[in-house]
């Protein structure tokens, strides 16, 4: 990122004294991480259907899924979620490591996102510099 960029993020007047915990309590930050979330969470399933599908078609049969922290994670809301990663940030989660690994994660990606989104209220002109464009799996 050049020092132009840099320079206008700094600058935002949206983002003046925020704290990262500001930020989290934004409604624009849980739609992003709820998009995020339903993402992961419909992956996870997708691979558990196919899992299904292969020992129904006679695949292996001791062959298990691979475990995944998302799996311990999958009844949380969106609130619970954000929740969590401002306990995680904080250092007082008590979850296992690989679970507050997962959580930073994924909220770390709704964090930035949320904060590319807000300077780019202020400043149209970086969108296409800060936010990511969809891309096709296929």
């Amino acid at each position: 990122m050049d020092k132009s960029i840099q320079e206008k993020i700094r600058s935002c007047k949206a983002l003046r004294g925020k704290t990262i915990f500001d930020v989290v309590l934004m409604p624009r930050f849980r739609e992003n991480l709820a998009a995020y979330w339903e993402a992961q969470k419909q992956d996870r399933a997708q691979i558990r259907a196919s899992y299904e599908a292969m020992r129904k078609a006679g695949g292996p049969k001791g062959y298990k899924i691979p475990a995944h922290p998302i799996d311990r994670l999958i009844g949380l809301s969106v609130g619970d979620l954000s929740a969590e990663y401002m306990a995680v940030v904080s250092k007082s989660s008590n979850r296992p490591a690989a679970e507050r690994l997962y959580i930073q994660q994924l909220c770390q990606q709704a964090y930035k996102l949320t904060i590319a989104q807000i300077v780019c209220d202020e400043f149209p002109e970086l969108e296409s510099a800060l936010i990511p464009k969809p891309t096709n799996a296929n």
